[in-house]
């Protein structure tokens, strides 16, 4: 009996290792890197807003590039940009005189146009008439290829 045991642990324990392996080095994947769509449109009215910049760049400490990616909002206040796997990411908008500063949680963003469960934004410094009032809603969702979309 001891050594059916000792065979079956010699085999068991090699699978068991192999499998965690597989586990973490499959963790270790980025998640979050890859293209983002935002839209903006004018929180007091809710048209797209065209021709505002957007600069974003990472935060915390898995930000490991220093280059910040700009896009500009089309006529349907549509912006795509590429994030690194940042976890946070720090959206500045411009346009005209006025500034946001948006903070972007990359593990609450929706997939292919999905809901998010829990906003992804959280704004950081409004440019409205009172600095602390926004002047523009947005949404995200991270494009993917496949059929995936987070509900």
């Amino acid at each position: 009996m001891a050594s059916l045991r000792t065979r079956i642990s010699r085999v068991l324990l090699p699978v068991a290792l192999l499998a965690s392996s597989l586990l973490a080095a499959c963790s270790s994947v980025p998640k979050g890197e890859g293209t983002y769509l935002i839209n903006v449109t004018a929180a007091d009215g809710g048209k797209p807003v065209s021709g505002v910049e957007i600069i974003a760049t990472g935060t915390g400490g898995r930000m490991r590039s220093g280059v910040p990616e700009k896009a500009t909002t089309d006529e349907d206040g549509n912006a795509s940009l590429m994030f690194g796997n940042w976890g946070s990411v720090d959206l500045q908008l411009y346009a005209g005189n006025a500034t946001e500063r948006w903070l972007v949680a990359q593990d609450r963003v929706a997939v292919n146009g999905g809901k998010s469960s829990v906003n992804p934004f959280r704004l950081i410094l409004g440019a409205g008439r009172s600095g602390g009032n926004a002047l523009y809603n947005l949404s995200i969702t991270r494009v993917e290829k496949g059929g995936k979309v987070d509900n």
